[in-house]
């Protein structure tokens, strides 16, 4: 066995972010924020989602005319997570413009089109290494003179399928203290199953080991457990951590890529600064890719494998994908809405999500929920999406979703008889809401909508002139 010594500690910190609720409320209020700027100058870029989010957080735009803390805020929900955390965003220098310019990652474009913050967040942490570009210089400097070479989470996934053999479960403390705050651990000089062998050993011979507390040995701790759950590979109670047993692909593919490295942390100059922002740099580059190898687990996936949520207890998976299990579940509420109301009038709901430009998935009756007009037209947009923790629906709660210039024409047309149906899925219940008349809630301000991009469709009739070159 290599020589491994548990005591020897070595706080190797990730940047604080929010709760996992809050997390995953704002995360696509962010993505949508990215994608609405990007690309701009960072100048472009800090002015105007420094607005965006002092209208998010506060209810007015007027981001100047905030208190110090509250610019702070705003100021670490745009660089500190939607930045540095989650690398929805990126800069780069152009040369053409002599300028630094604001990119949105493949993560934040993956994120915008799935919908789905458990992929997002697997694709987060199978990235995240140690050493990484979110510290500062000097502490950057101390993780490479330490030789730290890590991927935490694909070693904490190692460390619970090792557990597995021995039919046991790892306490939260034991992973801190005997990896994730392990300079051996760190260096990777230890493996996973050498440190899993020395915890039961330990275990049965009562060796006493230091509890991690306060913010100093623990909170980091508790914040990577944070992240790693919210990839729903892993399970969770007050102290224990063991893998989920839906998430066996991704359980492997954590592992195989325990030593592959976006950034590999040897042959770094880490006296040399220029060198350290270099890293700095191409990692907040580099952790928004998305990884290949997510994707072919998604795509290869049997449709009935996929798990989105429990309701009543009773598990619930796709059948299609994330957005027809929605639109199902809402037509299967519509047609039972409607039977209670007047069973003769059930045939009247329509799942259309098949049927392209409309801008509604489905075409229900107002029913009970209209006395003045029950049998007018309902006209549904579902919008579905995949998350771990469950909406908490306080005052101070967001959300942000996308729709299509269709959608919002018919928003317009129908008015008051649009509704958008917005359908969680989360680990143990499934949630649906419904936001009616979108377009006048838009006009009282009472909801955001930007127009982003517009398609455009021309025939030869309008080119005006035609310029050709040679091959």
């Amino acid at each position: 066995m290599t020589k491994y010594n548990p005591e020897n500690q070595y706080r190797c910190t990730i940047i604080r972010g929010k709760s996992q609720s809050e997390m995953e409320d704002l995360l696509p209020c962010y993505a949508n924020m990215v994608n609405l700027l990007c690309p701009c100058t960072t100048r472009e870029f800090d002015e105007r989602a420094n607005r965006i989010m002092a209208k998010t957080l506060f209810q007015t735009s007027a981001f100047e005319k905030l208190g110090g803390s509250n610019q702070k805020t705003i100021r670490n929900h745009i660089t500190e997570i939607a930045g540095t955390l989650l690398g929805l965003y990126y800069t780069e220098y152009d040369e053409v413009t002599s300028q630094k310019l604001v990119y949105e990652s493949e993560a934040c474009r993956m994120l915008r089109e799935k919908m789905d913050s458990t992929l997002f967040f697997l694709n987060l942490c199978l990235n995240f290494q140690f050493p990484n570009g979110e510290k500062k210089l000097d502490k950057l400097r101390k993780d490479f003179s330490n030789s730290i070479a890590l991927k935490p989470f694909c070693f904490v996934v190692a460390m619970l399928k090792e557990a597995e053999k021995y039919n046991t479960r790892l306490r939260k403390q034991e992973i801190g203290f005997y990896a994730l705050n392990n300079l051996d651990v760190l260096r990777g000089d230890v493996s996973a199953k050498e440190v899993v062998m020395r915890i039961i050993q330990d275990r049965s011979d009562k060796v006493k080991r230091h509890r991690l507390r306060g913010s100093h040995d623990w909170q980091h701790i508790k914040e990577q457990f944070n992240l790693l759950e919210l990839t729903n590979i892993i399970e969770v109670d007050a102290t224990h951590i063991w893998l989920n047993a839906s998430a066996e692909e991704e359980v492997k593919l954590f592992i195989s890529k325990e030593k592959d490295f976006l950034l590999p942390p040897k042959g770094v100059n880490y006296q040399d600064n220029d060198c350290l922002r270099e890293f700095i740099a191409d990692w907040k580059r580099l952790k928004g890719i998305f990884s290949d190898d997510l994707k072919r687990i998604k795509e290869q996936r049997l449709p009935s494998e996929i798990f989105v949520g429990r309701n009543n207890g009773s598990a619930i998976k796709s059948t299609l994908d994330l957005g027809n299990d929605g639109e199902a579940l809402v037509f299967q509420l519509e047609q039972e809405r409607i039977r209670l109301y007047k069973p003769r009038l059930v045939n009247k709901v329509v799942l259309l999500g098949k049927t392209k430009g409309l801008g509604y998935d489905i075409c229900s009756l107002e029913g009970d929920e209209n006395s003045k007009n029950p049998e007018f037209a309902r006209y549904i947009e579902v919008k579905t999406t995949r998350r771990v923790t469950e909406p908490k629906f306080e005052k101070s709660w967001l959300d942000s979703l996308n729709l299509t210039n269709k959608e919002w024409v018919a928003a317009q047309q129908y008015k008051e008889y649009y509704n958008i149906f917005r359908v969680y899925f989360t680990k143990h219940k499934t949630i649906v809401i419904r936001i009616n008349d979108p377009y006048s809630l838009a006009e009282e301000e009472k909801i955001e909508v930007y127009p982003t991009t517009y398609k455009m469709n021309f025939g030869s009739s309008v080119i005006e002139k035609r310029y050709e070159g040679g091959a």
